[in-house]
């Protein structure tokens, strides 16, 4: 019976160490299996990707994703049938403009400055011939007469939904998602581990103009190369790599004055793209994410500013507040010239001023970044002709355009050397001057 004990120990030894080395191998065997399995169909790079909905980018990117939950770009286009917060147009209120009741509606377009209305006919979505603008509470026409500007698949859609298939008019989610801007990302969601890089767009990763161009393709004006659609429809799946000249007419003041002023800034909203490709800005490589931040916005410096509206940063999303942000990268050690009296104003307010309409006149701000002279005006016969940069915030006090024009003379020439006749400018010798005041 003592002899059994040791065998008996050293038989479930030996099947012990068996079923470990069997398991071993086993799982060995499976791992391989998943590995290859894991490798087998996924992808490396972009090429022929689909797009997957931004519900299935928040598996990884929870934070962003909600972030952007709460833009202004996640809610560009709502559902009215299921959200009951989607319409804020006043429907209570008799309009002889409106034309259309809020049971029409099937789909809302924005809510910061404008707010328009789909309605389905058949397979195909049109803009109802009214918009509601928030900031005076008030409807406007929207080409009444015109059924084919208000035709949503080819004028607006690609701007208002990701995911757009104008042809079978389609698309896979409403408002400017993860996939507006990232490209398609079915290939980035099955990455080959080690390429999540090279399977989805990063704007970060790009040089300055590719990575404007993304912004771009949806804040500037114009037509797809085959003159069908108001935005770069083959340009979706080619974000990031391709040039947006090879999918997209833009509008320019040669071919299209009536959306410029003289001077060349927009005189409409979803322009700055074209505003910004004449700043200075664009040549050393300043772009859009350099001052905006599309997923959030940054605390704002309230207490060393001042603002007529301090949820301005919140709502464009820029990374500081308005001087704050400008100062960051333009410091001097004293003020001269015209900012000498404007030691207490804001760059945006003489930089930036607000001559665009998106839904009033003058509600959206120019992105040339340049300072627009008093003298242009005038030139041009007037502030409805050519709007400037002093009358933006002087016009309310109806100070004449002559009179500003003096007093930017007044304090440039105070810190000019003398002798000062050297530094007069062609139309102060009898010569024609150029539209922009320089």
């Amino acid at each position: 019976m003592k002899k059994l004990i040791p065998l008996t120990i050293g038989l479930i030894f030996v099947l012990a160490l068996a079923v470990v080395i069997v398991t071993t191998l086993t799982l060995k065997k499976e791992g391989i299996i998943m590995e290859e399995a894991q490798l087998q169909g996924k992808f490396m790079d972009r090429a022929g990707a689909t797009f997957v909905g931004s519900e299935t980018c928040k598996r990884c990117h929870e934070r962003t994703y909600l972030d952007w939950r709460t833009s202004l770009h996640s809610r560009m286009m709502r559902n009215a049938k299921t959200d009951s917060d989607a319409n804020i147009g006043d429907f209570e209120t008799s309009s002889d403009t409106r034309t259309f009741k809020r049971e029409e509606v099937d789909y809302t377009l924005g809510s910061q400055w404008k707010q328009q209305y789909l309605k389905r006919e058949g397979d195909n979505l049109i803009v109802l011939p009214a918009q509601y603008n928030v900031s005076t509470g008030e409807w406007k026409s929207y080409f009444p007469d015109q059924p084919d500007k208000r035709n949503w698949f080819t004028e607006c859609a690609g701007c208002h939904a990701t995911g757009v298939d104008p042809e079978k008019k389609t698309f896979v989610e409403m408002g400017i998602a993860c996939e507006a801007c990232h490209g398609p990302g079915s290939n980035h969601v099955e990455a080959v581990p080690g390429y999540e890089i090279s399977t989805i767009i990063q704007a970060g990763r790009l040089t300055p103009a590719l990575a404007a161009q993304i912004c771009g393709s949806c804040h500037t004006r114009g037509r797809d190369k085959s003159g069908k659609h108001a935005y770069p429809v083959d340009y979706q799946t080619h974000k990031g790599v391709g040039n947006i000249r090879l999918y997209f007419d833009e509008a320019s003041q040669e071919k299209n004055p009536e959306y410029f002023w003289p001077s060349g800034e927009s005189r409409y909203s979803n322009q700055q793209y074209l505003d910004w490709k004449q700043s200075e800005h664009s040549k050393v490589g300043v772009i859009c994410v350099t001052c905006h931040n599309v997923h959030k916005s940054k605390t704002t410096q309230l207490g060393s500013v001042q603002s007529s509206n301090p949820l301005d940063a919140i709502i464009s999303k820029t990374r500081l507040f308005e001087d704050t942000l400008c100062k960051s990268c333009h410091t001097t050690v004293q003020y001269r010239y015209a900012h000498r009296i404007h030691t207490f104003g804001s760059c945006v307010r003489c930089h930036m001023p607000r001559i665009a309409s998106i839904g009033e006149a003058g509600d959206a701000h120019s992105h040339t970044f340049r300072f627009m002279y008093p003298k242009a005006s005038l030139k041009a016969g007037g502030l409805e002709n050519q709007p400037n940069a002093c009358n933006s915030c002087h016009h309310h006090k109806d100070t004449p355009i002559e009179n500003l024009m003096g007093t930017l003379e007044a304090v440039k020439t105070a810190d000019m050397p003398r002798p000062f006749h050297v530094h007069k400018g062609p139309e102060d010798l009898g010569g024609t001057q150029d539209i922009s005041g320089n």
